[in-house]
């Protein structure tokens, strides 16, 4: 009898000290799923895995141990270089309410304002960039939200006011990675200028042959009321001004197509070697000039 009480009192011991023991157990277990979601998360980041670095900090920032300014700041790089960009706006604004002290608070202004750029925001990425530029004008990445503001610019056709900030990188900071593709932006703008300029003289080309055509069909029908030589002296002269009109117009059409040509080749030459070519510079400004010594040669021609 005493026996099996002693039984008994030794059973439920045991379940009171497995009881008791197992909030701890889970403690020690949540512990190692925060710690390891840390470590896979910064070890992705390291390597530049950054799908695989957002799911692991997301799920780290999620455990109170990982909640902090340091876990999230890298999370919010790694959505930006993962293209997640409206996630990384969103988390933007929740860092700097939850972290308003932040050593981190600049970079997290740049990348909010580079979030809204990506996706399509450009009046208020323009808005975000000037207040960055605005309260950090020493700041590292201070060309860099220049170069996004006068993206904006750009993509707005804003041509005029991106190609102010454009020049002032490349006059400003030379050695700055975006420097280059500010420099690409200047002779794209350029190269756009001189389309335009050409698709209007080939405007106004067009209806002066336009007008000439037609007053050539409207002295035939004036055939009877003049004297055989003066017509056909009237009929040779306009076929010659039409011949001339003909010819200009050709050649307007075949500069247009290959200033199209060039743009797109070099657009594309661009997107490989990340806008470093001095040489492609070089013939692309020499390509402008005779192409615009070309056009200021015909307006005196027309002139004439």
């Amino acid at each position: 009898m005493k026996s099996r009480r002693l039984c008994r009192f030794s059973v439920l011991f045991l379940c009171a000290a497995l009881f008791s023991a197992f909030p701890l157990s889970a403690q020690v277990s949540e512990h190692s799923l925060a710690q390891a979601s840390f470590v896979q998360g910064t070890t992705a980041f390291r390597k530049g895995e950054w799908m695989s670095a957002v799911f692991m900090l997301r799920r780290a920032v999620s455990y109170p141990e990982n909640y902090n300014q340091d876990t999230w700041y890298m999370l919010i790089t790694a959505e930006m270089y993962a293209g997640e960009y409206k996630t990384a706006f969103q988390d933007c604004e929740a860092y700097l309410r939850n972290f308003p002290e932040s050593p981190y608070t600049s970079y997290i202004s740049y990348h909010k304002g580079r979030a809204l750029f990506c996706i399509g925001e450009y009046e208020r990425s323009v808005l975000l960039l000037s207040d960055f530029c605005h309260l950090y004008p020493d700041h590292e990445m201070y060309a860099a939200a220049l170069f996004w503001i006068a993206e904006a610019f750009y993509a707005g056709y804003n041509y005029d006011d991106a190609k102010i900030l454009y020049s002032r990188i490349v006059n400003e900071y030379p050695d700055e990675p975006k420097a280059a593709q500010a420099q690409y932006r200047i002779e794209t703008i350029a190269q756009k200028a001189r389309e335009e300029k050409l698709l209007y003289l080939l405007k106004e080309t067009g209806e002066e042959y336009l007008a000439a055509k037609e007053e050539y069909e409207r002295q035939l029908k004036l055939t009877g009321s003049e004297s055989a030589v003066d017509i056909r002296r009237r009929i040779m002269d306009l076929q010659l001004k039409n011949s001339e009109l003909e010819r200009k117009v050709s050649e307007l059409e075949r500069q247009k197509v290959n200033l199209e040509y060039d743009l797109s080749v070099e657009m594309r030459k661009n997107s490989s070697v990340k806008f470093q070519n001095a040489d492609m510079l070089k013939t692309l400004r020499e390509k402008a000039q005779a192409t615009e010594e070309l056009l200021n040669q015909k307006e005196r021609e027309g002139a004439r």
